[in-house]
């Protein structure tokens, strides 16, 4: 009786300092202050009264929202509405995401792009991995956001560090030196970690045994288009293993010796390794003597976990592991993977994904066909697109070496036969630099022209003709 006076004294008093701290914000002039505090409160009270497991807290509630048990019915009724209900035969597949507590909600935005561009009608599961134990907070955020099952694994530690053969020393002067050089990320020990792991180690992964595919998705991308089929289900029935949209050139200082490993290992030790319809062309044009630098960007990615899991591609890891170029060099798991897909798959295994409208910091594919981009939805600026927009991007080769032609809406001038890096050098004259721009952006303006399928040829010859003068 005594403990129950005291409770209802406690809650008058409360009421009764909330009641006049709200007059005198009133008072003030600051009623709107004080309406929103006294709201704010009161949700944050109501969560904690239904949901007193999920320990909403000040620090960890940010809008009110009434879901903290996942409720799919509203995705469902997408789904239904497209056809893609509960009875939709989903692929042995799910989503892959290497990511950091820290990193929540640039992954929170990932997460909506995928689900409001493709996943809302198939509900696929996702797998995120972290080097360290994730954080209650992140769980339930991103629970809440994804249509399927969520799992999150914490790496094993011998997943996430150096294997004894490795100098530290050694490994540590690398750092150093790749630092005063400006490499990208050459003073990375953690990131070192995440090329070796993301090479040879995610797939070994239990959350990642049950499945056929993966589809790998990185925090603070972006879709800008409807994905208007199930890429799984294309996986499959095309009899896939590796998918990308974007190829570009690796920067030269961060693969130092990995091609000549890579050459010791395929035609010296496992010749039988090579794949008889293999694409080494597109990754070397003067008959494997050098590596030109082309590799598929593996922060999106398609692939058949059964390949990766293979005695031959891990033979091939190994071997790398053992150089220990992931360490004594900077090696990332892009080249890694493109230089294995190149020797070891059929071409027909390897699929060029279009009209994603795909954004990864800095670079951006964009459709070019007007009508897809409207079928599509996309909201992509087409100037910046760089699969067909820019000297750096490796597709125009790729299609060359599979001897496919490029699509009709593509540029066809030969101005984008990419063969090697195209690094102009500047002059220390003012002058120079300003016709140097100039001709980068004419160079643009022709790539731009072939957009049109009705440009006239003589438009064209006059853009190259103005260049020319540039040039004079």
């Amino acid at each position: 009786m005594v403990r129950g006076r005291t409770r209802g004294l406690i809650l008058g008093f409360s009421a009764l300092l909330v009641i006049s701290w709200t007059g005198f914000m009133i008072r003030t002039n600051r009623h709107r202050a004080a309406v929103s505090y006294i709201q704010e409160a009161l949700e944050l009270k109501v969560l904690q009264i239904l949901y007193p497991n999920h320990h909403y807290t000040k620090e960890n509630y940010t809008e009110f929202r009434i879901i903290p048990e996942k409720n799919l019915s509203d995705f469902r009724q997408y789904g239904e509405l497209a056809g893609m209900g509960d009875d939709y035969p989903l692929e042995n597949a799910t989503f892959f995401t290497l990511v950091r507590n820290q990193e929540l909600y640039s992954l929170l935005q990932s997460i909506e792009y995928v689900e409001s561009r493709f996943n809302w009608r198939y509900h696929y599961p996702w797998v995120f991995a972290n080097d360290e134990e994730f954080d209650e907070n992140f769980k339930l955020e991103v629970s809440h956001l994804v249509s399927g099952e969520a799992t999150f694994v914490t790496i094993p530690k011998e997943m996430w560090s150096y294997p004894p053969h490795i100098d530290q020393k050694k490994a540590l002067e690398t750092r150093e030196r790749m630092e005063k050089h400006g490499i990208i990320y050459g003073g990375s020990e953690s990131y070192r970690f995440m090329c070796r792991f993301n090479s040879g180690f995610f797939y070994k992964l239990d959350a990642l045994a049950k499945y056929k595919y993966y589809w790998r998705v990185e925090p603070d991308i972006k879709f800008n288009c409807d994905l208007d089929f199930d890429y799984f289900k294309h996986m499959r029935e095309n009899k896939l293993k590796y998918g990308f949209t974007m190829t570009l050139h690796e920067l030269p200082a961060t693969v130092d010796g990995l091609f000549s490993e890579t050459k010791k290992f395929f035609r010296d030790l496992h010749p039988e390794y090579i794949n008889e319809n293999n694409q080494i062309e597109f990754i070397s044009q003067d008959n494997e003597e050098s590596f030109n630098m082309c590799h598929y960007w593996s922060n999106f990615e398609l692939g058949d976990l059964d390949w990766l899991r293979s005695k031959e591609y891990n033979d091939y890891f190994n071997h790398l592991e053992e150089s220990g170029g992931f360490f004594y060099e900077r090696w990332g798991d892009a080249p890694v993977h493109t230089l294995a897909v190149s020797y070891m798959l059929d071409q027909k295994e390897v699929f060029y994904f279009d009209n994603t409208g795909y954004y990864h910091v800095p670079n951006s594919q964009c459709p070019r066909d007007g009508e897809k981009r409207i079928e599509l939805r996309c909201t992509c600026e087409l100037s910046k697109d760089f699969n067909w927009g820019s000297f750096e991007s490796c597709l125009p080769y790729w299609y060359e070496t599979r001897d496919e032609p490029r699509p009709w809406w593509a540029p066809q001038t030969r101005v984008y036969n990419t063969h090697r890096p195209i690094h102009r050098k500047r002059s220390h004259d003012k002058r120079d630099e300003i016709v140097d721009d100039q001709v980068e952006l004419l160079d643009h303006q022709i790539e731009l022209s072939d957009i049109d399928d009705h440009e006239d040829l003589h438009e064209e010859e006059e853009v190259v003709a103005v260049r020319t003068a540039f040039l004079l």
